[in-house]
Order: C-alpha cells, then sequence, then structure tokens
C-alpha cells in the first residue's frame, strides 16, 4: 500500500535507524477520541507493521460509534470522589457530610488506584476490611448498612463516569451487597412515657414532643411561630442539623416530613408550660428548644440531655430517636392505621414505616395470647381505642 492509500489518521515514519540492512519503518496512528474538560484529546500510537495499526484504528472507530471508548487518563479513585462530591450541588448540607464521610474512607485505602484499574476485587478486599475493622482510617468495624451506604455512592461516583463516556463498565455495581443486620429497635412503654410526661424540667416539652414523633432535627428547629394555640397545631418547616463544627438551618427531609400536626393536650400543656417558664427566666427567643440562657440547643446536646433525663427517672437508657418508634409502636398498638402513622411520622412510605418503626412489646404479646381462650367471646373483642394521646 502507498503512503497516498494510507487513511489519513496513519502517517508512515522512516527512521534513521536501520533494519536488516534498510531504513526501519514505523505506522503512527493519530486519532482524534473527543475532549475532556473542553481539551481535545488524541490517541497517538507507533506500530512496527500496518495492520496493526490498522486493526487498532478500526477498533478505535468501532467504540467512537457505539461509544464504548474510553480515554487513557490518569484519574485516580482519590480525585474521583472529590470531583463526585463537588458536582453534588442539590444535596443538603447534611447528605453531603454522610457521603463524604463514605467517600473519605475508599480514598483512605484504595485511592490510589486509577479508576480504569480499579477492580471488583479491590472493593471486595476493602468490604472485607471494613467488616474486620482493619482497614485505614476506622476504628471499629463496619455494619452491613454502612458498607452498603459506602458501596451506593461509590457506584453513584463511578456511574458518572461512565454518563460522561470517561468509564465503560462500573465494577462497584458488581459487587455484592450485605445483607441488612436487623437491628433491635428499643421503645420505652406506656408507662415509661407517662413518667416522662409528668416529669418537670427544663426540657420537659421537648421529650413530650420526641414521644409524639418529631426527630431531633425537627425538635431543634421548631420556633414558637410554628405553634399555633388558637387553632391547636405544629407546623414542622425548619430543621436544624449538626454538620461537622456546624449547625445548619434548612428544610425538612423530604416532602412528607413537611407537615402540619394537630396538637394533643399533652403537648399543648407542656408547651404553655415551656413558654411560662422561658418568660420567667427572660430568654424566650425564636426556637422551642433552648436553654436556660436562651441559647438554642445543640442537636447533640438535645440527645445528651434526653439521656440524662432518663437517668433521673431511672429509666433504661434508649436513643432519642426510640422515642419515635415508641410513638409509631404505641399508635399502632391501639389500632391505628399505617398510612395515617406513615403520615404523622413524616414518612414517603407506609411499607417503611411497618417494617422500621412498629413492633410489638410484651404487653401487647401477653394480649394477643388471651384470643386462644376457649371462653373468648366475640363480645370480649372490643373495638381499637382512639389515637394514642402519644399521637
Amino acid at each position: 500500500m502507498s503512503r497516498q492509500q494510507l487513511p489519513p489518521q496513519i502517517k508512515k515514519i522512516t527512521l534513521k535507524k536501520r533494519e536488516n540492512g534498510k531504513p526501519a519503518v514505523r505506522y503512527q496512528l493519530c486519532v482524534d477520541v473527543g475532549t475532556i474538560d473542553g481539551k481535545r484529546k488524541q490517541h497517538k500510537e507507533r506500530f512496527k507493521n500496518l495492520d496493526d495499526a490498522l486493526a487498532v484504528l478500526a477498533k478505535l472507530t468501532d467504540q467512537r460509534a457505539t461509544g464504548t471508548f474510553v480515554h487513557d487518563e490518569k484519574l485516580t479513585v482519590r480525585k474521583m470522589c472529590d470531583d463526585w462530591i463537588a458536582s453534588k450541588h442539590k444535596l443538603k448540607a447534611s447528605t453531603i457530610k454522610g457521603h463524604k464521610d463514605k467517600l473519605t474512607i475508599v480514598q483512605k485505602n484504595i485511592g490510589d488506584i486509577e479508576v480504569l484499574k480499579l477492580t471488583k476485587g479491590d472493593i471486595d478486599a476493602l468490604i472485607n476490611k471494613l467488616r474486620a475493622g482493619t482497614a485505614k482510617g476506622i476504628r471499629r468495624r463496619w455494619s452491613a448498612r454502612s458498607v452498603n451506604y459506602m458501596l451506593s455512592v461509590l457506584t453513584a461516583a463511578l456511574k458518572d463516569l461512565m454518563k460522561q463516556g470517561r468509564l465503560v463498565r462500573n465494577v462497584a455495581a458488581l459487587v455484592d451487597r450485605l445483607p441488612s443486620e436487623q437491628q433491635e429497635m428499643k421503645t420505652l412503654t406506656e408507662e415509661q412515657m407517662y413518667m416522662i410526661f409528668d416529669h418537670e424540667c427544663w426540657d420537659q416539652h421537648l421529650w413530650v414532643l420526641g414521644l409524639h414523633g418529631l426527630r431531633r432535627a425537627e425538635l431543634a428547629g421548631l420556633r414558637w411561630e410554628d405553634i399555633d394555640f388558637v387553632i391547636g397545631t405544629i407546623s414542622i418547616t425548619v430543621t436544624r442539623v449538626g454538620v461537622g463544627n456546624e449547625v445548619v438551618v434548612g428544610t425538612p427531609k423530604s416532602e412528607k416530613s413537611r407537615r402540619v400536626l394537630p396538637m394533643p393536650e399533652d403537648v399543648g400543656r407542656a408547651l404553655k408550660a415551656a413558654q411560662t417558664r422561658q418568660k420567667a427566666a427572660g430568654v424566650m427567643g425564636e426556637y422551642v428548644s433552648v436553654n436556660e440562657k436562651g441559647k438554642p440547643h445543640l442537636p447533640n446536646t438535645i440527645s445528651f440531655r434526653w439521656g440524662r433525663m432518663l437517668d433521673a427517672l431511672a429509666i433504661p437508657r434508649v436513643r432519642l430517636h426510640d422515642s419515635r418508634h415508641t410513638c409509631a409502636t404505641l399508635m399502632h398498638l391501639r389500632g391505628v392505621p399505617i398510612a395515617v402513622i406513615a403520615a404523622w411520622l413524616g414518612h414517603a412510605s407506609a411499607a417503611f414505616t411497618q417494617k422500621t418503626y412498629a413492633h410489638s412489646q410484651d404487653a401487647a404479646l401477653v394480649t394477643a395470647a388471651q384470643t386462644f381462650r376457649r371462653d373468648v367471646t366475640k363480645r370480649d373483642n372490643k373495638p381499637a381505642a382512639e389515637l394514642v394521646t402519644a399521637a
């Protein structure tokens, strides 16, 4: 084949050195393969014989046509993670922090690997270390939930590269997710709940609200203007979330979480008592949740005070978030439909409420056992009680 017959992407080059007594010949391939970050990229390669050059040209042309070409760039997993986090402009600060925390561990362990060389085995090895508690940057073994969270954000970052045409296969998507570990949820009994309702303290209204299903971020963000004592409603419109060393004021976590709840009597009494306390101390301000000096509680401080209150009442410690479990469980045991409980708690899915928040308690199991007695009649099967006070 003469020089004029060569494809425009291939150029014949005669070298100064000699091979077999003749000037050495090479075939240089130069193909436009698109742009990265606005810059034109080319694939350049030399071959000893023309057939090899033509074969590579045909392969590259096919990959460009089918969208499977990947630029031979030296992008590392570390840089990919940083770039992906930086591109998430619509996510809440708390969500960004959660994603970044998980990807930071990825960076510390496999961050130096080039993305194009990352394998399923690299990720599987990292998971084994995370489960054993031996990975860099962790102090204890990771739960299945944490591992799966990490896999989800790593998969999303790699998927983003595929959309950009910089990656052909997402190896993180090939990794098996771990089966969920059923976490034992702890709830308070109805007796313990009323003990808390009757316990007079500075933060009593917060504990009453928590046992009526408000999240910690919702407790921290609730303002006096969100409470209508005339109509008898509480509007959940603002949250305050701890992100690192800062507190971020934002909106509820989902559209369903933004809700207006009717105000039960116990809640109304507790809030009015809180107003009286705060006014007497001269510290009533914008937020319902403040300390004795009028400074809004940090979200972590609310959890700390919750634990201290339980100790004062000799009630075994449960998480503040378990007050939501208590609310859902008691409503469920009183016959409130799951869909209504989901709306009360601000969940988008009633199925999630059923699976995660509604639990049976020992007393309810004893009652259920009575249904097998021979002397039980239809008259004994009374209708479900009205919505529990904790609703």
